[in-house]
């Protein structure tokens, strides 16, 4: 009775640990996550609110150490790209991969600069926990470079037409109402990046 529990029990692990072990290797091969971050991933104790995914202090974490992220990020892409056998090194050489490393270092550096003004300026304005502990992976380092690229579209100069194609049909509709009526007219602009659309909007005397 005994042993059959033992059986039964261990078949239970082996259920549970089988199918984690596929995803850990799936997520090795198509993601550059390590164990830890896959181990958070897969976790389901319940997040506190300086710990939270979306919280104020994780953001300002995230940009105070996107270099170190960035940069732990690019050397496993050199150690991968190392471990490659010498046929697939050349093409990847022909392809321009190593010369496409270099450049992602180069922009990175220019990029902190950016990261670093705006967590000191996180710093100096919110009230944030910076003795707490954050585990922060690739998903926050995607989160960084996604409000990077919103800086880019929706606040740069080289943002200009992609605003144009994207904005303006919104813009000319509106531009369409009396500005005496505007005023009564409420937009709501979800996925507003970091709110050009709605400023310009904004400025036609639209709520």
């Amino acid at each position: 009775m005994i042993i059959a529990e033992f059986i039964c029990t261990s078949d239970i692990f082996l259920a549970c640990l089988f199918p984690l072990a596929i995803l850990y290797l799936g997520f090795r091969l198509s993601l550059p996550l390590t164990w830890e971050e896959l181990r958070e991933l897969l976790s389901l104790r319940s997040k506190t609110a300086t710990d939270g995914h979306f919280s104020l202090n994780r953001a300002y974490q995230s940009f105070a150490r996107y270099s170190q992220l960035s940069a732990d990020e690019l050397s496993r892409m050199q150690a991968s790209y190392s471990t490659l056998g010498r046929k697939h090194k050349r093409l990847g050489y022909n392809i321009g991969y190593p010369t496409k490393l270099d450049r992602l270092k180069e922009v990175t550096h220019l990029n902190s600069e950016i990261t670093k003004r705006i967590s000191e300026l996180a710093r100096s304005e919110f009230e944030l926990d910076r003795g707490a502990v954050v585990r922060l992976g690739s998903g926050d380092l995607g989160r960084v470079r996604e409000s990077l690229k919103h800086f880019v579209r929706d606040w740069s100069e080289q943002g200009a037409e992609e605003r144009g194609e994207i904005f303006n049909p919104i813009l000319d509709v509106l531009r369409e109402i009396e500005p005496d009526d505007r005023a009564n007219k409420k937009v709501i602009v979800p996925g507003s990046g970091l709110g050009r659309l709605a400023w310009e909007i904004s400025e036609l005397g639209v709520s």
